[in-house]
């Protein structure tokens, strides 16, 4: 069965909490007050003294670690639980140094309030991140919290950090095969050498198991996804997916990156199909539910 059967909007009851095959009632509520769970005062506080260990988020990290994971587009539960394979990984990026361009100005565009839900048209070379989280909620309960975020690695050749979080707020009570990751306008080009992802789950806090990917399941010129599959005996689930994009040539003005979460709660035979233009769509299938993030519209400067 081909995902276009699948992904036809937003039935989510069987699949989550147990309402008797009743529609749900999704809502979708953007965060303007953070970013990635950080407010501006925290961030601030980072690169007032950027060589302390950080006492709050991970001790494993001095202050301007936390501050240049941030502006790689690291959520604040994401960076808690970081292990060493992941701090490897981003200690290479070239972000890990510009922690210090995070003056008054930058971080008050980034947090400056969003009007366009929408699409966020970001002017990156002046804000050099940004960011958006939405938060499902279906009857006032939580559901699914994603995050998307753009930042500026490397202004001469418009290479982007593009990252994807997604934290479950309630436990998916079918735990079968989900697909995460990032549409794109055709004028993108992914680097998959510098693809990475982390799914993190557990039941209690202190026994975290981590399983990383670094390549994608399935991508096209218009994205690409990471196929996981849930841990049953757990309760708590999120992680991410990270890639860096560069424009398809020096003509193109903007790139549109939109993330994408689907949760099936049936098993995936490995003959069915994944159809990026169904996500694109918003089908409407029970056996599916799509969670999707706003557009974030780069603008590049000519």
């Amino acid at each position: 069965m081909s995902l276009k059967r699948i992904i036809r909007y937003f039935l989510l009851c069987a699949t989550l909490v147990g309402c008797d095959h009743q529609e749900m009632n999704l809502q979708a509520h953007h965060l303007d007050a953070k970013r990635q769970g950080f407010d501006q005062e925290e961030i601030e506080s980072l690169i007032r003294e950027p060589e302390n260990a950080n006492d709050t988020v991970n001790q494993q990290f001095k202050n301007k670690d936390i501050a240049a994971l941030f502006l790689l587009g690291m959520t604040k539960e994401e960076i808690r639980h970081m292990d060493r394979e992941e701090m490897d990984f981003f200690s290479a990026r070239s972000a890990a140094n510009q922690w210090n361009e995070l003056d008054e100005q930058t971080l008050k565009e980034i947090f400056k309030k969003q009007a366009d839900h929408q699409m966020i048209r970001c002017n990156i070379d002046k804000q050099k991140l940004c960011t958006a989280s939405t938060i499902y909620t279906d009857h006032k309960k939580k559901i699914m919290e994603l995050t998307m975020s753009v930042s500026l690695l490397n202004r001469e050749e418009h290479r982007y950090a593009v990252t994807l979080s997604y934290e479950w707020l309630a436990d998916p009570k079918e735990k079968e095969t989900d697909f995460y990751g990032i549409l794109t306008t055709e004028n993108a080009v992914v680097d998959y050498h510098k693809l990475y992802s982390s799914y993190k789950t557990y039941r209690d806090a202190s026994h975290v198991n981590t399983k990383h990917d670094d390549k994608p399941y399935q991508s096209s010129v218009v994205g690409y996804v990471i196929k996981n599959s849930l841990r049953k005996e757990n309760s708590r689930h999120f992680g991410y997916v990270y890639s860096e994009i560069v424009p398809s040539d020096r003509t193109q003005t903007y790139i549109d990156v939109e993330g994408f979460y689907v949760h099936a709660n049936r098993k995936w035979r490995e003959n069915d199909l994944f159809s990026f233009q169904d996500v694109s769509d918003g089908n409407r299938n029970d056996d599916a539910v799509t969670f999707k993030s706003p557009v974030i519209r780069i603008s590049i400067r000519p």
